[in-house]
């Protein structure tokens, strides 16, 4: 599952970096700011008693939060507009060394 999230970002980055423009309206992208926005903020209110920070760090989650939305709905559309021009073996490639990383990644984070 993570290998497939990572492949599709890693599409989406190459879509958006391509110059088409992006794949989400504006509502969208500010819908899913202001909730992650507000979810991340009064959770880090619970943490510490210092407002300013709770509100950058809401506002940090939040664009970090919208960057990954839009990076997988554009890995989608990339994989639905252009599934022909990477080809089958790229793909497989790419799947493959998202796996791996995964791997690595999910092991590294358990043991910490």
């Amino acid at each position: 599952m993570l290998s497939s999230v990572m492949m599709l970002l890693g599409l989406g980055f190459m879509r958006l970096l391509s110059g088409t423009g992006l794949d989400v309206s504006l509502a969208v992208l500010l819908v899913v700011f202001a909730v992650s926005f507000i979810a991340a903020s009064v959770l880090l209110d619970r943490m510490s008693d210092n407002l300013a920070a709770s509100f950058m760090g809401g506002a940090a989650v939040a664009l970090s939060v919208t960057i990954f939305v839009v990076a997988l709905v554009s890995g989608v559309y990339f994989l639905l507009d252009r599934m022909p021009l990477p080809g089958m073996d790229a793909l497989l490639t790419g799947f493959a060394i998202c796996l791996i990383v995964s791997l690595v990644i999910n092991r590294l984070t358990l043991k910490i």
